[in-house]
C-alpha cells in the first residue's frame, strides 16, 4: 500500500519551510503558478508582501506559501495529482 505524509486539512507548511531555511537544506516543492509548477533549491529568505508569507529560492525564484502544494513529499491534504 502507498501512503504519503500530508499536512492536517488547514495546515500551512511555514515551519517545514522556515526549519529548512535555517537548516540551509534543499528545498523540493510543488506549487500554483497558472498550473502545477516544481522546483528546487536552497531558500534563502522568508518574507510577507501584500499580507503573505512568502519564501525566495537561491535562484531569485519567489513562492507564496500558501500556493505550496508540497515540500520535500509533504502533502497538502486536498492535493490529489499523484
Amino acid at each position: 500500500m502507498d501512503t504519503r505524509t500530508t499536512l492536517p486539512p488547514g495546515g500551512s507548511f511555514y515551519n517545514i519551510v522556515l526549519e529548512l531555511q535555517q537548516n540551509k537544506q534543499e528545498a523540493s516543492i510543488l506549487y500554483e503558478d497558472n498550473g502545477v509548477t516544481r522546483a528546487n533549491g536552497i531558500i534563502t529568505s522568508i518574507f510577507e508582501k501584500d499580507g503573505k508569507q512568502w519564501m525566495r529560492l537561491n535562484d531569485e525564484t519567489d513562492v507564496a506559501i500558501d500556493t505550496l502544494y508540497a515540500v520535500n513529499g509533504t502533502f497538502t491534504s486536498d492535493y490529489s495529482e499523484c
